[in-house]
């Protein structure tokens, strides 16, 4: 057992927080203490989040046709990807979505728009199915850059936790974005919890980045103390810049998963997208790497695993699903 990581890990279970040059070395551990860091960030995890796993929903509200040039993406217009434009969805299809969501025992529905930023009739609009449908299973969204004006009314229409990535460290940001800044994403998360919204922001992995960015994007976010960390994997796209981008391998998604775990051990980690390409037949090793929480049912524009298996395979790892909504909603639906 490495000693080192015991020490830390001690000092985490303790209530205690981990520095950056006390994580820099998890970033080269191989080898047995790569287990290691597996074994510690699965009693960390359990020390925090106990025996429950939530799941999450999201649905694609509008799509397509963005004008940002993030290097990863299926939905900017400067490539040629495939992936058509579709409007703003109206109040039919978010309830499908949301009853969706609920038989696949997801604890809230995210709706994502392409963009920058959705207009004001875009975003009066969208709200207006967001209380039409929020009484049927939380709604969160994740609508690209925020107003104070239009952050205000998210929450008046009972949004009570928005989605705004910083995707990697801001050395890094500008080899993935050039049409809008790192602080622009700081501002937003800035705007939503100054409106009274939990923020759930994390980055995606396999783009260029370095481990230290890595790093940097973790302490990045415990600084700003989000709610729920994301951790998305790329999974090329043919007609974007990164189609040729070589995988990372499913044991440094793990340790990825892991160095989070550490950094961040009271907060949700969130394994996202790119979990089933990627991970291939090691993705229940998630758990056990430090995550709380995963992307159930359908991504974005990419097909996941049908809601069942992935129940399934909590299941079977003795974990059990947690959804603070749900027996609310089994009440629900009797009076109906």
């Amino acid at each position: 057992m490495n000693a080192s990581l015991k020490e830390l890990a001690e000092k985490i279970l303790s209530g205690g927080r981990i520095n950056r040059e006390e994580a820099t070395p998890l970033l080269s551990l191989k080898g047995e203490s790569l287990y290691d860091l597996f074994y510690w960030a699965n009693i960390v995890r359990h020390h925090y989040k106990g025996n429950e796993i939530t799941c999450c929903a999201i649905m694609s509200a509008k799509r397509g046709k963005c004008p940002e040039d993030c290097r990863f993406c299926a939905q900017s217009l400067w490539y040629e990807t495939g992936v058509g434009e579709t409007p703003l969805v109206g109040e039919e299809t978010v309830r499908d979505a949301t009853l969706g969501a609920v038989s696949s025992r997801a604890s809230a529905l995210g709706l994502v728009t392409s963009g920058k930023r959705l207009t004001q009739g875009e975003l009066v609009s969208l709200c207006r199915e967001i209380r039409a449908n929020g009484e049927v299973m939380p709604i969160h969204a994740s609508l690209g850059l925020l107003t104070q004006e239009g952050a205000k009314l998210l929450y008046l229409s009972g949004v009570r936790r928005y989605n705004h990535n910083l995707e990697t460290s801001r050395r890094f940001f500008p080899s993935l974005c050039t049409t809008h800044t790192y602080e622009d994403r700081l501002t937003t998360i800035s705007v939503a919890k100054e409106a009274g919204m939990e923020v759930c922001s994390g980055g995606i992995f396999g783009v260029g980045e370095s481990p230290e960015d890595r790093l940097e994007l973790a302490f990045t976010l415990r600084e700003l103390d989000v709610d729920t960390v994301p951790l998305n994997f790329l999974h090329p796209i043919p007609g974007t810049p990164l189609e040729n981008s070589q995988r990372l391998s499913p044991m440094e998604i793990l340790g990825v998963i892991a160095l989070f775990r550490l950094i961040l051990p009271n907060k949700e980690i969130k394994v996202a997208g790119g979990r089933q390409e990627n991970l291939r037949g090691l993705q229940s090793w998630i758990f056990y790497a430090g995550a709380s929480s995963i992307i159930i049912g359908d991504y974005l524009t990419a097909k996941g695993s049908p809601p069942q298996v992935d129940l399934q395979m909590i299941a079977d790892l003795g974990l059990q699903v947690r959804n603070p909504h749900e027996d609310q909603l089994k009440v629900r639906s009797k009076q109906d």
